[in-house]
C-alpha cells in the first residue's frame, strides 16, 4: 500500500513517515498541494494523508483535485487538521475527503484510521478486479455473440440459396414468398420436373424456429431432392414417364424416415406434395398437418380449399396418408402456403385469417402472378405492423397459363 505524505512541516513528516514504514507502508511526501499533484503523474498512492493549511495549495483544494483526476482506482483521503469545527469538517467532506485527523496525530488512532480505510481500499480494489473482469467477459460476449450473428447470416444466405428460383415458362408460371422469422427458417419449400411432363412441388414446415429446425427442413429437402427421376432444367423437355413416388406414398416414405430419426421426440413436421401433368393439368396432392392448400378457379371466379388432409410427419411411424386430384384448367392457380401466412399477429394481437387471406387471392386473381404475392407481402407487412414476423411465412403459387 503505497502513501503519499504532504506537510510543509519537515519534522511531522518525518516522524509519521518512519512510523508508517514500520507499519509495513511505501511511504513518499511532498511539502505542499502542488508537488503532490506533480507526485500523482508519476506514481500510483492508495492513500493521501495531508494537511489542511500549507502554501500554494491547501489540503482541501488538494483533495478537490484529486477527486477530479480521473484516476483507474480509488484514493482514499486523511485531512490533517488543527480545527474540529463542523464548518471545517463539512467543507473537507464536500471536498472529498474520506476521514480527518487533529493534530498533533495519535500514532495509535492514525493506524486504525489507516487500517480502517485500508479495508474500503482493498473493497474499491476487489470491485475494480471484478469489474474489469465483466468488461472482459462482457467483450468476449459481444465478440462471440458477433461471430454467431455472423454464422447465422451466412447459414441464412445458404438456406435462401437453396430456394428455387421463380420459373416463367410458356405454359406455366411458379412464384414464392418467403421471410424468415429468425436468421434461420423451418419452413422450406420446392419444386423440380420428374420428367418431361411432371412437375413435383412440395412445402414443409418443421415445429420451432432456429437452427435445429432449419437443419431438419434442409435435410427432409434433401430426401426429396433425390427423390427425382431425371435430374433435368426447367422448361426441357425429355421422352420418359413419371418415376416418381405418388404424394401419399412419398409423404409415407418420409414419415418412416422422419420417425426414425433421434429428433423426432422433439420435433414433428407439416408438408404438401404434389405432382402436376403439365399436359393435362391433372394435379395429385398430399397433406401431412399443413394447411390445406387452395385453388383459384378461373371459370367460377372463387377460391376452393383442397380437402386432404393427414397427421403432420413424425407423429406415428409407418402412418398411411392419402391424397386427392385436381384439375388445373388455363388461367387457375394453386397456392401452397405455411400457417405463418394465417397466423400472422397484428399489434393488437388479431391474427391475419384464413378469410382474409382468401379473400386477397380472390381481389388479386386479375394481377400477374407476381404482382399479386407482392401485394399479399405488402398486406402482411403493414398487419405485422413495426414487430419482427413471430412464425416464418411461405408461400408457392403455381399458374397454368
Amino acid at each position: 500500500m503505497r502513501i503519499l505524505l504532504v506537510d510543509d512541516d519537515p519534522i511531522s513528516v518525518l516522524a509519521v513517515a518512519v512510523y508508517l514504514r514500520k507499519l509495513g507502508y511505501e511511504v513518499t511526501s511532498a511539502r505542499d498541494g502542488r508537488e503532490a499533484l506533480e507526485q500523482f503523474q508519476s506514481q500510483r498512492f492508495e492513500f493521501v494523508i495531508s494537511d489542511w493549511n500549507m502554501p500554494h495549495l491547501n489540503g482541501e483544494e488538494l483533495c478537490r483535485r484529486v477527486r477530479s483526476m480521473k484516476l483507474p482506482h480509488y484514493v482514499y483521503f486523511i485531512l490533517l487538521t488543527g480545527r474540529d469545527d463542523k464548518d471545517s469538517l463539512l467543507h473537507g467532506m464536500e471536498a472529498g475527503a474520506d476521514d480527518f485527523l487533529v493534530k498533533p496525530v495519535d500514532r495509535e488512532e492514525l493506524r486504525v484510521r489507516i487500517r480502517a480505510g485500508e479495508r474500503i481500499v482493498r473493497l474499491e480494489q476487489q470491485l475494480e478486479e471484478r469489474s474489469r473482469l465483466l468488461e472482459n467477459v462482457n467483450r468476449e460476449l459481444k465478440q462471440a455473440y458477433q461471430t454467431i450473428r455472423n454464422d447465422l447470416a451466412t447459414a441464412a444466405a445458404i438456406q435462401k440459396s437453396l430456394l428455387p428460383e421463380p420459373w416463367t415458362l410458356p405454359d406455366l408460371e411458379i412464384r414464392s414468398l418467403f421471410i424468415a422469422s429468425d436468421f434461420l427458417a423451418g419452413d422450406m419449400f420446392g419444386y423440380f420436373p420428374l420428367d418431361d411432363r411432371h412437375l413435383a412441388l412440395f412445402q414443409l414446415d418443421v415445429s420451432g424456429h432456429g437452427v435445429s429446425s432449419a437443419l431438419i427442413s434442409v435435410a427432409l429437402s434433401k430426401c426429396l431432392a433425390q427423390s427425382r427421376s431425371l435430374e433435368v432444367q426447367a422448361g426441357t423437355r425429355t421422352p420418359s414417364g413419371c418415376g416418381s413416388p405418388s404424394p401419399n406414398r412419398m409423404l409415407e416414405e418420409l414419415n418412416r424416415f422422419f420417425a426414425g430419426q433421434p429428433e423426432s421426440n422433439s420435433y414433428f413436421a407439416t408438408m404438401i406434395y404434389a405432382v402436376l401433368d403439365r399436359e393435362t393439368g391433372r394435379l395429385e396432392l398430399g397433406a401431412a398437418g399443413h394447411p390445406p392448400p387452395l385453388l383459384w378457379n378461373r371459370e367460377k371466379g372463387t377460391i376452393e380449399e383442397s380437402a386432404v388432409r393427414g397427421l403432420p410427419l413424425g407423429v406415428v411411424a409407418n402412418r398411411r396418408y392419402a391424397s386427392e386430384s385436381h384439375r388445373l384448367a388455363p388461367g387457375d392457380r394453386l397456392f401452397v402456403y405455411s400457417d405463418g401466412i394465417t397466423e400472422c399477429m397484428s399489434p393488437a394481437g388479431e391474427a391475419f385469417g384464413s378469410g382474409r387471406f382468401r379473400r386477397l387471392l380472390e381481389e388479386t386473381a386479375h394481377l400477374p402472378l407476381a404482382e399479386a404475392i407482392g401485394r399479399l407481402e405488402e398486406s402482411l407487412s403493414a398487419w405485422r405492423g413495426q414487430g419482427s414476423y413471430t412464425d416464418d411465412i411461405s408461400l408457392v403459387a403455381i399458374e397454368r397459363k
